[in-house]
């Protein structure tokens, strides 16, 4: 038989209780706290998304990969019929000084005297973002 206090109350029951009084109070701080939550990763108003280098490859092999190649050589299916040929992005004097604001620019605004057409209000200003990142992947070390 248990041991009771001079409650009337085991120590076993005792326990219990105080332990459910103390989830009572704890209850709506931690809602509270849930409600609020962290917004670390919530977006700024105006700020611009996060760049996804996968989302870009996918862009990147609709609308770049027929001329430049989907290893970015510049050896597309279309491009033995284009002149000039198509930019080889895994030539290292190609990246010597290149911008990511200059590759931006080039997207959306195309290559005039080339066949490179201008995507400005075909992509997105996050889907040209997207492919510049996914670009440097083409980068070689070291240039």
């Amino acid at each position: 038989m248990r041991a009771r206090s001079s409650t009337g109350w085991s120590k076993t029951t005792a326990m219990t209780r105080r332990e459910g009084r103390a989830a009572s109070a704890l209850a709506p701080l931690l809602v509270c706290l849930a409600a609020c939550g962290s917004d670390a990763g919530a977006p700024r108003p105006g700020a611009k998304p996060a760049v996804d280098v996968a989302r870009g490859q996918v862009v990147y092999e609709t609308r770049c990969a027929p001329c430049h190649g989907s290893g970015g050589g510049g050896d597309g299916p279309a491009a033995a019929a284009i002149e000039p040929r198509p930019r080889n992005f895994r030539d290292p004097a190609f990246w010597k000084g290149r911008t990511r604001e200059q590759l931006r620019l080039v997207i959306a605004q195309g290559r005039p005297g080339t066949l490179m057409a201008p995507f400005e209000g075909v992509l997105s200003p996050a889907e040209i973002d997207d492919i510049v990142a996914y670009l440097q992947s083409f980068r070689p070390a070291g240039s």
